[in-house]
């Protein structure tokens, strides 16, 4: 989380943090970590500070880049994020951006939790009971949170729960034992948490997100090291999520062709939006101190929108009367299909399509998470017509360069008028939200083998998208409905690349040699234009490497397979 107090933060990363490489230990004539605690004041402080460890790879600028490792969206620009090679096949173990952002950064806020865990008990007595549990539960949680990114990322990895010593160099341990940390401490944390959030925005963790946390972890315990008990781990955290009665989506404007994409915008952003359950948060005009993000230029900006849709993607989007109606087979649309040689699944079986215009009679999400580029011509000539955004005041034009689509859903109208500003966004990142949670927990009861208790959860998301009820009582073909269902709802939330990895969905969405087309030109009397070509081999890429620099510093580490 971003926070208002720039200076509290500064002195507090000169404290707290470890040096460039986390094994490396701090100085001796440095100031000690527990001399940083002298008030109550310092824990809510450092707390507060900690919400910084739910970013990803995507370092100030706030933008959710982790969904171009998937086979849906891809980076125009390779400048743009030091970890571009792990969308193509060229990832190296000394790669800056995964030694500084997925490895130190998350080594710098375990080390800043465990010295608080380490400190805060001094204050019992001056601190209400309630709160100093509080405190404890929310650095418990974004501890946890953090190896389970450590645990998804790299498989084994050290297990620190304790501030290092001068002298401390850890070993590597296996995923396992990281397993049942994280479990443990999210039970632990739920105990602590509260119920309802300390603020009126979603900024503070509740035992409810701490529960959500913990089924994401179990789910992809479940899948990736094939431990299916862990379906009911999951199906019990979410039962109680589900069950409180304190959620619901959002559908304020109880349109299908709105509630989506209205659902990221900063005005509904408030209390009253009990889909949300955790976001990161941002506030306008505080540049200076980090608190604002540059999604809505990277998504949409003139001459940037760095971050865009393949047709294969686009192609995922059913028609209005969904793909049962029409015979459609999840299962193949959830493996990679070449769009250049073949035509619209839709092409032939859905009346109502026109490959002439693409948005036309589609799940309503479709328009509420990319622009519509209105693509005309005939005989190879090609306009972009682009779309008028009423709310923006402007239209919304494809860049002539490039043939794919970019994003709607997250940019914030009020950025483009009356001032035109959109790296100065305000509207909060959602970290956990209802949606997300249904879906998780209908998987967990199909991988549970309650396949007909699943399915009502799954249909409560696609109504509130205005999309059909799907039906089936086969336990593979609700699999793969929920994985689309979750590609639909979830893109760009940063989910979408572990869900990949639990589901081993890689080498069947992105096999060595794979090309992504922008969109279809065949329809115009054109070609389609490749966007990129991935060259993953597997198992390499299911895991990343532990940074060279890690290895060479600390020789009780063990390298990782496959690197």
């Amino acid at each position: 989380m971003r926070h208002i107090n720039a200076l509290y933060i500064l002195l507090l990363s000169f404290f707290l943090v470890s040096c460039e490489n986390f094994l490396k230990k701090p100085p001796l004539t440095e100031l000690s970590e527990s001399s940083f605690y002298k008030s109550p004041g310092d824990a809510a402080f450092a707390v507060n500070a900690m919400y910084d460890g739910f970013y990803e790879l995507e370092g100030g600028n706030g933008v959710p880049y982790l969904d171009v490792l998937t086979d849906l969206i891809f980076l125009r620009n390779s400048w743009e994020i030091g970890f571009f090679p792990a969308t193509n096949g060229s990832l190296t173990s000394d790669n800056w951006w995964v030694r500084d952002r997925m490895w130190n950064k998350k080594y710098t806020y375990i080390r800043n939790a465990n010295i608080l865990l380490e400190n805060i008990d001094q204050f019992r007595g001056q601190i209400p009971d309630a709160d100093l549990d509080n405190y404890k539960g929310q650095a418990r949680t974004i501890r946890a949170f953090l190896y389970t990114r450590l645990m998804q990322i790299f498989g084994d990895a050290p297990l620190v729960t304790k501030p290092l010593g001068v002298n401390d160099w850890p070993g590597t341990n296996s995923a396992d034992e990281i397993i049942n940390f994280i479990m443990a401490e999210f039970d632990q944390a739920i105990i602590e948490l509260p119920v309802d959030p300390a603020d009126n925005k979603h900024g503070r963790l509740t035992k409810y997100a701490a529960y959500v946390l913990k089924a994401r972890a179990a789910m992809y315990v479940a899948g990736f090291y094939n431990r299916p008990e862990y379906y009911q781990i999951a199906a019990d955290a979410l039962r109680e999520v589900v069950n409180s009665g304190k959620f619901q989506l959002f559908n304020k404007y109880q349109d299908p062709a709105k509630d989506f994409e209205f659902l990221f915008r900063e005005e509904n952003e408030g209390a009253d939006n009990r889909e949300i359950l955790l976001s990161l948060q941002f506030v306008k005009n505080e540049a200076a101190t980090e608190n604002t993000h540059n999604i809505s230029t990277v998504f949409a900006g003139n001459g940037w929108k760095g971050i865009q849709a393949h047709q294969n993607y686009i192609d995922m989007f059913e028609c209005k009367h969904g793909w049962q109606a029409h015979g459609i087979s999840f299962a193949t649309m959830n493996s990679y299909r070449d769009t250049k040689a073949n035509a619209s699944p839709l092409a032939g079986r859905c009346p109502d399509y026109t490959p002439q215009n693409e948005f036309a009679n589609r799940d309503p999400r479709l328009n509420q998470t990319f622009f519509n580029p209105n693509i005309r011509g005939s005989g190879g000539a090609i306009s972009k017509g682009g779309e008028f955004w009423p709310e923006a005041n402007r239209s919304f034009f494809p860049d002539q360069d490039n043939d794919a689509y970019f994003f709607k859903k997250m940019v914030e109208p009020s950025l483009f008028y009356p001032l035109y500003e959109p790296w100065n966004g305000a509207n909060n990142y959602i970290l956990i939200r209802y949606a997300d949670a249904l879906l998780l927990y209908a998987e967990a009861l199909n991988g549970s083998g309650r396949t007909a208790e699943a399915l009502p959860y799954i249909n409560l998301v696609r109504a509130r998208a205005g999309m059909p009820a799907v039906a089936t009582g086969d336990r593979m073909e609700l699999l793969e409905i929920i994985k689309h269902e979750r590609k639909v709802e979830l893109i760009m939330e940063q989910q979408l690349y572990y869900d990949y990895k639990r589901w081993r969905e890689m080498e069947r969405t992105m096999p060595y040699g794979a090309v992504y087309y922008g969109f279809r030109r065949e329809p115009f009397g054109a070609v389609s234009q490749a966007m990129e070509t991935k060259y993953l081999v597997y198992p390499k890429y299911y895991n990343w490497p532990i940074p060279t620099d890690e290895i060479r510093n600390n020789s009780n580490l063990t390298p990782s397979p496959n690197w």
